[in-house]
């Protein structure tokens, strides 16, 4: 698979800015803001951990925050956790799932 630099800046331009960083603490705001710059670094890494079949321990790092649903604040049954993972790999995630729906539609 082709690790394009354009494909991991265009991703880097489609972040949502009003989301929160991840346990790396790279907001999507500062990744949009300097997506010309880091694409290529990025895009190296990507191409590495594939190669390699490894994917670096600060992806697959999160950090868990309780959401509270509904009901009395001080039963635990009423949150929900949601994980605050790594926006590169967000971007990285997402680049792969496009290559693989493209592939599987051809």
């Amino acid at each position: 698979m082709l690790v394009d630099r354009y494909l991991i800046q265009k991703r880097l331009q489609k972040l949502r800015t009003d989301k929160a960083p991840g346990a790396d603490s790279l907001s999507p705001w500062y990744l949009s803001m300097i997506e010309d710059v880091i694409a290529l670094p990025i895009s190296i890494m990507m191409r590495k951990s594939l190669d390699e079949g490894e994917v670096p321990d600060d992806w697959k790092t999160a950090n868990i925050s309780p959401v509270y649903k509904s009901g009395g604040r001080t039963a635990v049954n009423n949150y929900r956790p949601i994980s605050l993972t790594s926006q590169i790999s967000k971007v990285i995630e997402a680049v792969l799932r496009d290559a693989i729906t493209a592939h599987l539609l051809d």
